[in-house]
């Protein structure tokens, strides 16, 4: 599921995403959108990228590559992030 989601992203273009404990925002080439913890219910790790699930009768889905973290330290301060506002899966 990462692995195509990354491939449906890839068109909309580079997106610099910043989180904190109330949302992550997203802006990117061709335009910018804010997302409330609440949408998301769970997330799932991969190797290169978090993936943010929503609830089960819906198909929300958002990606977060790795690869734009300044360092390894900058995806543990997301991942602890990620804890605290959704179940990990």
């Amino acid at each position: 599921m990462a692995r195509r989601m990354s491939g449906i992203m890839e068109p909309y273009g580079r997106c610099r995403t910043v989180a904190d404990d109330h949302s992550a925002v997203s802006t990117g080439e061709r335009g910018s959108f804010t997302t409330d913890w609440a949408v998301h219910k769970e997330y799932l790790e991969t190797p290169g990228l978090f993936v943010l699930l929503s609830g089960d009768r819906s198909a929300g889905i958002a990606v977060v590559p790795k690869r734009g973290a300044r360092s390894p330290a900058d995806v543990e301060r997301l991942k602890a992030i990620l804890d605290r506002n959704l179940k990990r899966r």
